[in-house]
């Protein structure tokens, strides 16, 4: 059972990552839920951050079927996204020459779009911060305080920012 409520809280953290999916790369499926995990970095890691904060059955029941809800709304989303990308790397790649303005319809789509996803990934966010209890959210809001100092020595371990 725990195994599973983690990947469905991973999905519930992808929907928030798939807002920067630009690079064209399809996304991998997230198992039996049905979702697609993105790349990048929108930074809603909150669903994540719930996973260690004790959830009833009857909340990881509410998360799922938020997930659940959201679902169609990203699969289009992402669709189009996809499609966008396509098109956009077919005309970088056609022989010829390529002008900004020629691309400039496809990024304002391209643009369009993640921010379609950054409200859906927000909203998804917001409605499974409304399931837990105040001092669920806060062990949330201590997990997600570690993990970003771990982030933050990771970086200096690897010398990023040099």
């Amino acid at each position: 059972m725990k195994s599973r409520w983690g990947v469905v809280l991973v999905g519930v953290l992808a929907v928030g990552l798939w807002t920067a999916a630009a690079s064209g790369v399809e996304p991998a499926g997230m198992g039996g839920y049905g979702m697609d995990s993105g790349h990048g970095g929108f930074g809603m890691m909150l669903p994540l951050f719930v996973k260690g904060a004790g959830l009833t059955e009857a909340q990881q029941a509410q998360v799922k079927q938020i997930v659940a809800n959201h679902r169609p709304q990203f699969q289009g989303l992402v669709s189009q996204l996809r499609a966008a990308h396509t098109q956009l790397a077919d005309k970088l790649y056609a022989p010829g020459p390529v002008k900004a303005e020629d691309l400039a319809p496809l990024t304002q789509q391209i643009t369009q779009l993640r921010g379609q996803l950054a409200q859906e990934g927000l909203q998804v966010a917001l409605e499974v911060r409304g399931v837990l209890a105040p001092e669920q959210l806060a062990k949330a809001g201590q997990t997600r305080k570690r993990f970003n100092e771990l982030r933050a020595e990771m970086r200096g371990l690897l010398g990023a920012g040099q």
